[in-house]
């Protein structure tokens, strides 16, 4: 005898089989998302600040100064500009100027690179090196801030920061008065974009010189977030590698905190 209720159970059956699987995937964990740094992917077993900001730097970089690759990084830098420091910094009202105290030091960073919920990394960095010229405005290469200057040469500053910033070039005399030299008015600030190489000073034709001066004298380059004023600023020390072709800073931003970067170049006297 056939049993009437075999239909309505392989019914039920069926629907109970279509609610299972319509059922939604488990979500993704927070670990299991993909993790950027400055737009590069964290590798989760490269954990030192300063190779992942050398990975960065790859491709960014120039590293022929032919006049057209020189032609291109003059190009570059007029998406910088000079600005007021009112203007860019409406956290900074107040402050005389954006310059500071050199925070930089010789070593790496040994805090591990973390991405907070927010999706900010830990870290911000900022690639500066010397470019020396000769006479004629012919450019002799690439040099690490740590080789200093000396009398009478003219150089520029090649700049790449993983952060939009405010930067700053302040001259220490021998006599230790200090003034900004760059923009030439301290109510002034350079307002640069992230990944975006550049040359200090930004016109084609502008270079630093320094002549005549006896004793220790100093230039101190500060590149800080427009918001780090005050209890803003991070408080970490900036971490300086020097390469053959420039100085590469690292700086731990906690949470709450963004970047800010100084850096004394030292004039040797020759």
């Amino acid at each position: 005898m056939n049993n009437p209720r075999r239909p309505a159970i392989a019914l039920l059956a069926l629907v109970f089989a279509l609610h299972v699987s319509a059922q939604p995937a488990p979500a993704e964990s927070e670990d299991m998302q993909p993790k950027f740094i400055w737009g590069l992917l964290l590798n989760v077993a490269v954990k030192v600040a300063g190779s992942l900001f050398m990975d960065w730097l790859q491709g960014k970089l120039t590293t022929e100064l032919t006049p057209e690759k020189l032609a291109r990084l003059v190009l570059n830098s007029l998406s910088a500009s000079i600005v007021p420091l009112a203007d860019a910094a409406p956290q900074g009202i107040g402050a005389k100027s954006a310059g500071a105290t050199e925070n930089a030091q010789p070593g790496e960073a040994s805090t591990p690179v973390r991405i907070g919920t927010d999706g900010e990394a830990n870290y911000q960095a900022v690639h500066v090196a010397l470019i020396g010229f000769d006479g004629d405005g012919k450019a002799l290469g690439f040099r690490p801030l740590s080789r200093g200057f000396k009398t009478g040469e003219r150089f520029k500053l090649r700049v790449l920061p993983t952060f939009d910033g405010l930067l700053v070039i302040d001259n220490i005399n021998p006599a230790g008065r200090r003034t900004q030299v760059y923009p030439p008015r301290d109510s002034e600030v350079v307002k640069v974009k992230a990944g975006t190489e550049i040359l200090i000073p930004l016109d084609r034709d502008q270079y630093f010189e320094f002549a005549g001066a006896q004793g220790d004298e100093q230039l101190v380059v500060t590149l800080r977030d427009p918001r780090a004023f005050g209890e803003a600023a991070s408080k970490a020390p900036a971490f300086r590698r020097d390469e053959a072709n420039g100085s590469n800073f690292v700086q731990e931003t906690p949470p709450g905190s963004f970047p800010l970067i100084a850096q004394a170049l030292h004039l040797r006297h020759e």
